[in-house]
Formats: structure tokens, C-alpha cells, sequence
């Protein structure tokens, strides 16, 4: 049995997968999506080979709590978003809010995407995955 189908049920990954592919559709910048827990488990990946779900799934653990640990020390309110711009790509992280337990929205792109218009793909996505996973 898998870690995914420990943390959701079979409805919830397949609704989890659908958005991931339509967003993966929808931006083809995008090169892999990745929603954990935020104490680093996967929920649901589709990252391109070599890459391992559940060592980013760690890692993004760890950067939410250096950018939630920021976020309070320099009084800005609750982190939501974090965006990192390297030199042959950005790695989106985002908060999903999930009723049952908070997520985490991971997503790499080429470098070459505008990033207001990956930004507004990701966070339509986000609140499209949010809506639909409440009225389970």
C-alpha cells in the first residue's frame, strides 16, 4: 500500500491527479506538480523521471517552516506562498487548503515562464482543488 492511499481516499487522489494534469495541461511550462502534507508526505505527483516525490515532499517541509519561522519574526501575517527563482527554473510552493488537513502545492517550471501568468494558473487551480475537495 502507498502513502498516497494511506493519507486520502481513492475519490480524493483521482480528484487530486485531474488537477494536476489539467494544470500540467493548461501551463506546459509546468514541469511537475507536487501536493504533500505540510510535515512532508506525498499526496499526489507527477514529476518528471529522476526527481523523488517524497525527497521534495521533505524538503518542502522544511522550507515552509524557515519561511513560516520569517513570516512571524518580520510580522508579515501568515505565509502562504513561497516562489523560488533559480537559474535553469522556479519552484512554486503554495498553501492548499484542504478542510481534513493543510497541503502543500509544489510546482516546477522553466525559467522562460512569465511568472504572473504561472502564478495565476497555479492559484486558480489551487482554489478550483480547494472548492471541489470541501464539497466532499
Amino acid at each position: 500500500m502507498s502513502a498516497e492511499t494511506k493519507l486520502v481516499s481513492r475519490t480524493e487522489a483521482s480528484i487530486y491527479h485531474a488537477h494536476i494534469d489539467a494544470l500540467m495541461t493548461l501551463q506546459p511550462e509546468i514541469s511537475g506538480v507536487l501536493i504533500s502534507t505540510v510535515d512532508g508526505f506525498e499526496i499526489a505527483a507527477k514529476l518528471t523521471p529522476g526527481l523523488s516525490a517524497a525527497k521534495l515532499s521533505a524538503m518542502t517541509s522544511s522550507l515552509l517552516a524557515l519561511a513560516e519561522a520569517m513570516c512571524k519574526e518580520t510580522a508579515s501575517g501568515a505565509c502562504r506562498d513561497m516562489v523560488i527563482d533559480a537559474e535553469k527554473s522556479r519552484i512554486l510552493l503554495m498553501e492548499l487548503p484542504h478542510h481534513k488537513q493543510k497541503l502543500v502545492l509544489a510546482v516546477l517550471c522553466t525559467n522562460k515562464v512569465t511568472l504572473g501568468q504561472v502564478l495565476w494558473a497555479v492559484r486558480t487551480c489551487r482554489e478550483q482543488l480547494s472548492r471541489r475537495l470541501d464539497m466532499l
